[in-house]
């Protein structure tokens, strides 16, 4: 867990404003994941329980701290007031997102919540392995990138070097996990990665010094105690004005992170071979949210993969739980920043990882599992959100969505009957929910970061 939630707050502070105070935010990611981990070992009714911080709120959160920084930069802030704005505006809205889930489990509305159209969410989790993959090369080659307008970047001479080993290893470390399918190989991989970059190192004389003033390894601050990781949080400094706007983002986060933890629920279901009381588990969700928010955290819900393969490791324990969270909050209790220490590939080749398997599942090979109208939803919904963003993207997935179904209606009672001499063409509706369904089971298992 620990490498890709370090990568994940990568992803969360990746405007390059964050970048001198990178180390800190990023502990606050890894003290976030403790919290949920001891929530969820505590309070879900499924003992094997992992539960961290996930990628379904990650890009929604990423929006919201760009957001705000545009806007304290615009008025004219300093650099306190916009780390203050986005250090508790972030986890205020973690709260909030904690507190809907919670009363959606209460109502015992959670199934209302999977309405929203699959082949939406597939094109939504397409988007998630470009945006991530985005970063991570922007993140190793050292340059700002937002948006597709901007990858001219990537191919100056400097970044272009910086990047390429990362790219490479991370498509390495996909195809080998495929291949092989054992739950060692990908973190004996990401291990095998920060070896060789170290052999490289020493083979060539070259100093870790020398390899951070070439941008290869993040700058090194100072030593400081622990308890500074939430020093940026000062309510004194906070723009109050900027947090209004970030209200349709917070709404459409809530929705997608209720209905990604649902089919997180439905897989581990799947798994366990007997039904699961889904608004317990939305229940326990939104508490876990409610508790990191409040401690200066961010959003997350189960690590669905995880989750099985401990149940299929055999842990009945809540003890195990606790063990991984106890691992992480050793990275928080450290004097030095970790990511000092460990190159800039390594993250971004994680990052790539996620990327080309995303992509690949809901891109590629969507197009030979669900039906031909589903698929072009999908697509639709992942070329509108890269070409403006996340809320307008899902709306307009949703409303072509009604409109096929309603032109569905419209032909399905202009079409003879059986006997009248055609024959009815098979409603694949049906096959593409229980698709997405088992996918959530079966399609990212061997990668087990979701």
């Amino acid at each position: 867990c620990l490498p890709v939630m370090m990568s994940f707050g990568n992803i969360i502070y990746r405007d390059i404003f964050f970048l001198p105070y990178l180390p800190k935010l990023v502990k606050l990611v890894v003290f976030s994941s403790v919290v949920h981990q001891i929530s969820f070992s505590t309070l879900s009714g499924l003992p094997f329980a992992v539960g961290q911080v996930q990628d379904a709120g990650l890009i929604f959160l990423s929006a919201i701290a760009t957001s705000l920084i545009r806007h304290c930069q615009k008025e004219g802030y300093d650099d306190a007031s916009v780390l203050a704005t986005v250090t508790i505006g972030l986890p205020l809205c973690t709260v909030c997102l904690g507190g809907g889930l919670v009363l959606i489990g209460k109502l015992r509305v959670a199934g209302y919540v999977e309405y929203l159209p699959m082949p939406v969410v597939g094109g939504y989790l397409a988007f998630i392995g470009f945006f991530c993959g985005q970063a991570g090369l922007a993140m190793m080659g050292n340059v700002e990138v937002t948006g597709i307008a901007d990858w001219y970047r990537f191919a100056d001479r400097d970044a272009f070097l910086h990047l390429l080993p990362g790219l490479l290893g991370g498509a390495a470390v996909y195809l080998t996990v495929r291949k092989i399918g054992h739950m060692a190989v990908l973190p004996l991989s990401m291990l095998a990665i920060l070896l060789a970059f170290y052999a490289v190192l020493f083979v060539t004389d070259t100093s870790v010094e020398m390899a951070r003033d070439q941008g290869w390894v993040s700058p090194l601050q100072a030593s400081e105690p622990w308890y500074t990781t939430w020093e940026y949080l000062d309510f004194s400094k906070v723009v109050w004005s900027a947090l209004p706007s970030q209200t349709l983002t917070l709404l459409s986060m809530t929705v997608v992170v209720a209905l990604s933890s649902g089919l997180d629920v439905a897989a581990i279901e799947l798994e366990l071979g007997h039904p699961l009381d889904f608004n317990h588990e939305l229940k326990t969700v939104g508490a876990s949210n409610v508790l990191s928010g409040l401690l200066g955290g961010y959003t997350g819900s189960y690590i669905f993969s995880q989750s099985i393969m401990s149940l299929r490791a055999g842990i009945r324990s809540r003890t195990a739980g606790f063990v991984t969270a106890l691992t992480e909050i050793l990275v928080v209790l450290l004097p030095f920043p970790l990511i000092a220490y460990i190159p800039e590939m390594f993250f971004g080749s994680i990052l790539v990882m996620i990327a080309i398997d995303l992509m690949h599942e809901w891109i590629w090979a969507l197009r030979k599992k669900v039906s031909s109208s589903d698929y072009c939803i999908a697509l639709f919904t992942f070329c509108v959100i890269l070409g403006t963003n996340i809320e307008v993207g899902i709306l307009g997935g949703c409303l072509v969505h009604v409109s096929l179904v309603g032109l569905r209606s419209e032909a399905k009672e202009m079409t003879p009957k059986r006997g009248e001499g055609q024959e009815l063409l098979p409603d694949k509706s049906q096959e593409n929910n229980v698709y997405f369904a088992e996918e959530k089971k079966e399609g990212d298992m061997d990668l087990a970061y979701l």
